[in-house]
């Protein structure tokens, strides 16, 4: 199914977002100057925190809290002459100046193999960088006096990028509280919620997110590098999954977490009115989505997990469709295609043994000029059926009309060749060629009379004739067909006197691009009568 997914190389640090915690700059942003910042700003839009509460007044009594605390040497900051402007003197101290690495830039070259991709932290600074200044207890951030007159913190946090969720569903649940609390009791109110939703999200959710931390993070340095260390989307695939020490099956345990995640913040959102959660939804969506990715570059099929979290009758479940939150236009156009087909073939759906639609769709979607066509018929279908009273933008009937008669000759033309390996640019010749191959004499006559010279006149239209479907209808040929033969030689001849119009005509641009258009209605049914008549008598 098709995907345009914009990666960012910010997408880097998810692992480590730093909330430069050195800097004092007494400011009403929560973390200013930070990777976090940039993220949780960004994403969410969060500046600052009820109260001109500091993220580092949240998170440095607990532990749970973070991904990464070190403490720095003082006698890094001291000899930083200019601190916190770049340049001037600089620590040289050969003990203390790896203390640098507390802010890294991550750039995408000279990579070797997956493991460079993984954050530094974790492989090539974690000897000289974490091991040395990491520490497992919380500490007391306290100012300190620099020599320059400026203050600073001998200390840096990282947050992993999914510890925006906590900060937001806390904001979220305490939403006006600055209206109704004073500054001490709604400060407090607000770090004891904090506290809750953290232990509720570390409990439930952290080992997920770190799971898509991890993946997120190395398929965008993959994608980035463009082959050039020559693994496959598989092969990184299974890499973070062994680097995680995870299973299939975790993943999996992973969606129907998330699903019922986005079921309920959608709740909140839509019944309970609560608008913020719509920017945490589409961060939501957008990790589901590279957890649906990596199943699939595992080897699971995409339709196949869709329908896996698919409701199974009409009650509502715990989790969220996932076809719902994707949202894959793919699956629309399978919808449309299986719907509303038989009401287009109401007059003759006895006449197809009333197929299976969905089994010929996955067939013809293997065509590859089956998605332009499909495209246009779903656009023209909606179009054409539109309730709307008031319409302010150019119709686009006509446009979508010339897509899907040219389609229709060209899927024509990908059906003969796929069935018999046999290629034809010319179209009354390909027809002569499905008359030739069909088994089903009926439809070989039929075939046989489109393409002899008093039905294929009826499709030149070299005297533009008003009504471009008239002649057509009143044709004499096959007067002893059946309904069945009868139908489809009119429809067919209808499919490629539509098709001729578009390439050579405009003199109906104005009827054909209406919406009330009967002779629109009479293109669209004629090209999806055609398309399924010429399949059915393949598969005979």
């Amino acid at each position: 199914m098709h995907r345009s997914i914009r990666h960012s190389d910010s997408d880097y640090y998810l692992n480590y977002l730093n909330i430069s915690a050195h800097n004092t700059n007494d400011n009403r942003q929560l973390c200013s100057g930070s990777k976090f910042f940039s993220y949780i700003n960004n994403n969410f839009g969060i500046k600052q925190l009820p109260y001109n509460l500091k993220l580092i007044d949240l998170i440095s009594n607990d532990v749970s809290a973070y991904e990464l605390c070190v403490n720095l040497p003082d006698k890094y900051f001291l000899d930083w002459e200019n601190y916190p402007r770049i340049g001037g003197k600089q620590c040289v101290d050969p003990q203390v100046k790896n203390a640098a690495y507390y802010d890294v830039l991550i750039r995408n070259f000279q990579d070797e193999s997956l493991t460079d991709f993984i954050h530094p932290y974790d492989t090539s600074l974690k000897e000289i960088f974490v091991n040395v200044f990491k520490t497992d207890t919380t500490l007391k951030p306290n100012l300190k006096d620099h020599p320059n007159g400026r203050s600073y913190r001998s200390c840096e946090y990282y947050l992993a990028y999914w510890r925006s969720y906590i900060i937001f569903e806390t904001i979220a649940n305490c939403m006006f509280i600055e209206k109704y609390l004073d500054k001490r009791s709604g400060t407090e109110y607000f770090k004891k919620e904090y506290n809750k939703v953290n232990a509720h999200w570390v409990s439930k959710y952290a080992q997920t997110f770190k799971r898509i931390a991890n993946y997120r993070t190395i398929n965008t340095r993959f994608v980035f590098d463009d082959g050039k260390i020559g693994n496959t989307f598989s092969e990184m695939s299974l890499f973070v999954l062994d680097l995680t020490h995870s299973s299939k099956d975790q993943l999996i345990s992973d969606m129907t977490l998330l699903l019922e995640l986005f079921s309920l913040w959608e709740d909140k959102s839509k019944v309970q009115g609560i608008n913020c959660y719509e920017l945490a939804l589409e961060l939501l969506r957008k990790d589901i989505y590279f957890l649906f990715e990596w199943l699939t570059y595992l080897g699971e099929n995409e339709r196949e997990l869709i329908e896996k979290w698919s409701y199974r009758s009409r009650m509502r479940e715990r989790h969220s469709q996932l076809a719902d939150v994707l949202d894959f236009e793919e699956l629309k156009f399978k919808e449309t295609f299986s719907r509303y087909t038989p009401v287009y073939l109401s007059s003759i759906d006895k006449l197809l043994d009333k197929q299976d639609l969905g089994s010929w769709y996955n067939e013809l979607e293997l065509l590859p000029s089956f998605y332009p066509w499909i495209r246009s018929f779903h656009d023209l279908h909606y179009t054409l059926n539109s309730k709307s009273n008031v319409h302010l933008v150019q119709p686009r009937i006509l446009d979508n009309l010339l897509v899907l008669t040219i389609r229709t000759e060209i899927l024509i033309k990908s059906i003969l060749l796929n069935k018999y390996a046999e290629s034809e640019d010319d179209l009354k010749k390909a027809i002569k060629l499905l008359a030739a191959h069909v088994a089903d004499t009926k439809s070989k006559v039929v075939y046989e009379a489109i393409t002899g010279k008093d039905c294929w006149d009826l499709t030149s239209l070299r005297h533009t004739p008003e009504d471009i479907f008239h002649k057509i209808d009143s044709v004499s040929v096959g007067q002893r067909w059946s309904k069945e033969q009868r139908y489809f030689l009119t429809q067919t001849l209808k499919f490629i006197a539509s098709r001729n119009y578009f390439a050579h005509h405009s003199y109906k641009d104005g009827d054909m691009n209406d919406q009330s258009s009967s002779q629109s209605r009479t293109v669209l049914i004629s090209c999806l009568h055609t398309v399924l008549y010429v399949y059915a008598s393949t598969k005979v």
